[in-house]
């Protein structure tokens, strides 16, 4: 009979073994669900420092021209042009100034706008092309930089200049 009891011991280990592998299975399916389930729950975000206000130097003002929008007109393909223009400049009075911090946010946009709108009418025909209009909100940059200089403000870009078509 001692190859019966073998066979016999032999079967039980191997039952065993399997039990034991099914249970490891079982707890390694269990250990994967519980990750995926703690990934899928959104993860509160880590506290950043406070948020402190921005303030600029004494005398410099902030012209956002995100809202600024210039029609062209038609093209030659009977296109109406309209250009969406996004960015940030900042500027300071050269000298002194009598003009409160808004009314010269208001002339310097006026002075931005009448820029653009002097510069891009001309290129009216090359504003679907996406390299053009780069390469002219890179140089448009430089030159309302300049214009606004010659109206006695420094004035430097924050946000480059952003062109879009309609």
């Amino acid at each position: 009979m001692g190859f019966l009891d073998n066979f016999k011991a032999a079967m039980q280990r191997g039952a065993e073994a399997a039990n034991a592998n099914i249970e490891r299975q079982r707890a390694e399916k269990a250990a994967a669900e519980s990750r995926m389930v703690r990934r899928a729950q959104p993860q509160g975000r880590p506290q950043a420092r406070p948020q402190q206000g921005h303030t600029l130097p004494e005398g410099v003002v902030a012209v956002s021209l995100n809202d600024m929008q210039i029609a062209l007109g038609t093209n030659s393909k009977g296109q109406n042009v309209i250009m969406f223009i996004h960015g940030t400049l900042l500027a300071k009075p050269m000298g002194q100034t009598t003009l409160d911090k808004e009314a010269q946010k208001a002339e310097i946009g006026r002075i931005a706008r009448e820029t653009l709108e002097r510069e891009i009418i001309h290129q009216i025909e090359s504003m679907g092309d996406l390299k053009f209009l780069m390469m002219f909100a890179n140089r448009m940059n430089r030159v309302i930089c300049e214009e606004i200089k010659a109206h006695g403000y420094e004035a430097a870009m924050k946000m480059p200049l952003v062109i879009r078509p309609n």
